[in-house]
């Protein structure tokens, strides 16, 4: 995809936006709008006949109409519009290579190219099935299991530690210490 494309498809982004914001909004002329957003009444006309123009004309303003100018809204906008440079990053050689990784990472997984795990809805995401396929025959569902789920943590018992023994304090006189204030030969 070429610079040229990438930028010509963000101002048709641009000038569809604002289309469609006027239409669900403020309904000024369309002259109005055409001028704010520096485009002549002839280039309008040219661009009014793009399919691809119409049709994002089209989705925001259902957009705008279902959520409202919202965060969101104005969130995606904003992603939208910098695409291109994400994508001029991507293949900018001078780009890190793991900014660059990153990037075509995240370009994969906004266009939803990642590939999909077939789930079956039926089993959940736990347990086990198993399904025998026979050539010329219907698959057919053999055995199926749910993992039992646990909504407690089990609790451990510890085995008890026998009781303490008391420390008592006796009188303080110990018979291998003659008392301090005792004048038992201490000479002074």
């Amino acid at each position: 995809m070429s610079t040229t494309a990438v930028r010509a498809d963000q101002f048709l982004r641009s000038l569809a936006l604002s289309v469609a914001r006027n239409r669900v909004g403020a309904n000024r002329p369309i002259v109005e709008v055409l001028t704010a957003e520096g485009v002549t009444e002839q280039e309008f006309l040219v661009l009014a006949d793009n399919p691809q123009f119409k049709r994002y004309v089209e989705a925001y303003t259902a957009d705008l109409k279902e959520n409202g100018f919202s965060f969101s809204a104005k969130s995606k906008v904003l992603a939208e519009d910098l695409l291109p440079v994400a994508y001029h990053m991507a293949r900018d050689e001078e780009t890190p290579a793991a900014v660059r990784a990153k990037i075509i990472e995240n370009l994969v997984e906004w266009a939803d190219l990642k590939p999909k795990k077939a789930v079956d809805a039926s089993q959940g995401n736990n347990g086990y099935s198993i399904t025998i396929n026979i050539p010329g025959g219907v698959p057919q569902q053999i055995e199926s299991h749910r993992a039992e789920v646990i909504e407690e943590a089990p609790t451990i018992m510890l085995p008890s530690r026998p009781p303490k023994t008391p420390i008592t304090l006796d009188d303080g006189v110990d018979p291998d210490y003659p008392d301090a204030d005792a004048d038992e030969g201490f000479t002074q």
